[in-house]
């Protein structure tokens, strides 16, 4: 699976065909709902990374770098783990 997902991660990068993303954001959101479970501390947080995972989630696939070797949870688990933490910052930061 894990080389169906590069392939298509590197044809969503050629192409920028909306299908292909799709089937990228399908098979690997389960990493990222995982990540956002564990860092979201209440109902209101959880659904704010959630929205806004969904929406840089192009953008964060588009990174990606098949060449390199690490594995796409890798790579998932830690480029959204910073993404939602600076997030989370930009958000208390608001806040106050």
């Amino acid at each position: 699976m894990e080389k169906q997902i590069a392939s298509w991660i590197t044809d969503y990068q050629k192409t920028g065909d909306e299908a292909v993303l799709r089937q990228v954001r399908e098979a690997c959101w389960p990493i990222v709902e995982a990540i956002l479970q564990e860092m979201a501390t209440d109902e209101a947080l959880a659904s704010d990374l959630h929205k806004k995972g969904i929406e840089r989630f192009p953008f964060i696939i588009s990174k990606y770098r098949a060449d390199v070797q690490l594995p796409v949870e890798t790579f998932l688990r830690n480029t959204y783990r910073f993404y939602f933490q600076q997030v989370m910052r930009e958000s208390s930061e608001s806040f106050f």
